[in-house]
């Protein structure tokens, strides 16, 4: 009887313990909100750099937008790659990737922070800057010319690395005026190799092509990047070059009628 008494108690204890216990209420329990899901239309228009997602939702529902040529519906028409699209007025392009061809003036740094004169992004819309378009390469503040930009990544590194495909180099042309009139003797230099010195070793680089042209300018083609690499080849045939100009990398080529600080928009498969 004892026995069964204490084994009541004990039992009697354990549910109190039990019992004891905080009761987490529905009202105080923790749930993970919802996220809300993007509109694609916004991600479009986030993707042409025009703003961040909130800015985007603005303009989409109330901005008056033409999707080609076409009064747009946010709620019925999609925004596509290829399509053109008028936002109060202002026409965009809508791409995946950005690839522009532009004519640098003298005077500009190809450097988002330039140290002593103006940037060539500068020159450029501010959406692409915000979508994170890149140079493909430098020139310098000096150099006149083509300059490439992108941000497709794989674009830019085929450039600068100079491969465009298996075994086939990406030859930059140059026309120069020079201190000098160069000799024949030093074309012939340039095709067969000059030595350069660079910070721990020298490097032999010669010249793709080396012309002089009507009017006493050279033409010359490199397919290496060294640092002032043309200028540094002159130098080293007993020459100097006074004035530096890029018409073309590969198969992309400056177009006469591109005045300079002036830029296009192009196809890099067409």
């Amino acid at each position: 009887m004892l026995r069964f008494a204490l084994r009541v108690v004990q039992q009697r204890n354990e549910i109190m313990h039990t019992s004891s216990l905080p009761v987490k209420h529905f009202s105080e329990k923790s749930f993970k909100k919802p996220r809300m899901k993007v509109h694609p239309n916004v991600k479009i228009l986030q993707s042409q750099g025009l703003g961040n997602r909130k800015f985007c939702e603005k303009i989409l529902w109330s901005s008056e937008i033409f999707l080609n040529s076409a009064p747009f519906n946010p709620d019925n028409d999609l925004i596509q790659w290829g399509d053109t699209l008028s936002i109060d007025g202002n026409s965009y392009q809508i791409s995946q990737f950005k690839y522009v061809l532009m004519n640098k003036p003298a005077g500009y740094e190809t450097s988002h922070k330039p140290s002593r004169h103006r940037s060539v992004f500068e020159l450029l819309p501010p959406h692409y800057l915000e979508r994170g378009i890149q140079a493909a390469g430098r020139l310098d503040v000096d150099t006149t010319g083509l300059l490439l930009f992108s941000d497709d990544g794989q674009f830019i590194h085929r450039i600068i690395s100079g491969k465009q495909g298996i075994k086939k180099e990406v030859e930059k042309v140059y026309v120069m005026a020079l201190d000098t009139p160069l000799l024949d003797g030093q074309i012939d230099q340039l095709l067969n190799g000059v030595e350069l010195q660079e910070e721990h070793d020298t490097e032999w680089v010669k010249a793709s092509r080396a012309e002089r042209l009507d009017d006493g300018r050279l033409r010359m083609g490199i397919t290496t990047g060294k640092y002032h690499q043309v200028k540094r080849m002159l130098v080293a045939v007993g020459n100097h070059v006074t004035t530096l100009h890029r018409e073309s990398v590969g198969p992309y080529r400056l177009p006469d009628d591109l005045a300079p600080g002036q830029w296009i928009e192009f196809d890099p498969t067409a």
